[in-house]
């Protein structure tokens, strides 16, 4: 079933990934392996995330039955209860559809969400979807960031080799951890400033409205990536575990 929306889309990404997100993902994926992850900005996402996973399927988005912690998760009982209310079953970890891990962001921000599909920021424009980030928005902000892997596979924690920029899903650059540099990137939305130094990278400065990207600790490992979505910027590390490096 393919989206349909009465507003008009630069106007929707505009708002709706108006919230650049962080994300430090201990889940590597396997070359050339389809791959989303929802990230949801939430306090609460024991309540969010039973209609949020119920819209993705309404988009055409298969969300697997079999979830599962890849750590410790402070709304993890919650989270496990509210879930299998909608068909959801609690697995262990390796034997998850759904893998959900949770991170603290160093910088409180307003809840969203957004999601990544094959290294893209997917545009949900549906209007149930907007009308419910626009209830989202009314609450108070937070530091709670919680990561659903959608198509989860599993290898052992490495410490990555490159850094992969990408733009609009695309990679534009590709440098060495091992290499010290600072780079000023123009995305065509934004000015993004990383830097790499002793082996991790992360966001220095951004143009975006929050700056959430510049609160992310620095990443090091394979899969761990940092997200700016109003600048539609992503910056993931590689190994020989990574994402798949093209993406159309």
């Amino acid at each position: 079933m393919k989206m349909e929306a009465s507003m008009d889309r630069r106007e929707f990404i505009k708002i709706v990934l108006t919230t650049s997100l962080v994300s430090p993902i201990i889940i590597n994926q396997k070359s050339g392996q389809p791959h989303s992850e929802l990230f949801l900005i939430s306090a609460e996402p024991h309540k969010d995330l039973p209609f949020l996973l119920s819209e993705l399927e309404h988009l055409s988005l298969p969300v697997g039955r079999r979830i599962g912690f890849a750590g410790p998760h402070p709304q993890q009982k919650e989270l496990a209860s509210s879930l299998k209310d909608i068909g959801m079953n609690l697995v262990p970890e390796r034997k998850a559809e759904v893998l959900i891990n949770f991170v603290y962001l160093t910088a409180s921000a307003r809840p969203s969400f957004t999601l990544i599909q094959e290294g893209r920021i997917r545009d949900l424009r549906s209007s149930r979807l907007f009308s419910f980030w626009k209830q989202m928005q009314a609450r108070p902000e937070t530091r709670s960031l919680t990561i659903l892997s959608l198509t989860p596979s599993f290898a052992s924690l490495q410490k990555g080799k490159n850094l992969a920029i990408r733009i609009d899903g695309k990679v534009v650059e590709r440098l060495p951890l091992a290499q010290s540099v600072r780079r000023t990137i123009d995305t065509g939305f934004g000015r993004v400033v990383f830097k790499v130094e002793n082996g991790q990278a992360w966001v220095e400065d951004s143009t975006c409205r929050h700056h959430i990207c510049q609160a992310s600790t620095p990443i090091k490992f394979a899969g761990e990536r940092i997200i700016c979505a109003p600048n539609h910027f992503l910056m993931e590390i590689e190994g020989r575990s990574g994402l798949d490096a093209v993406i159309g």
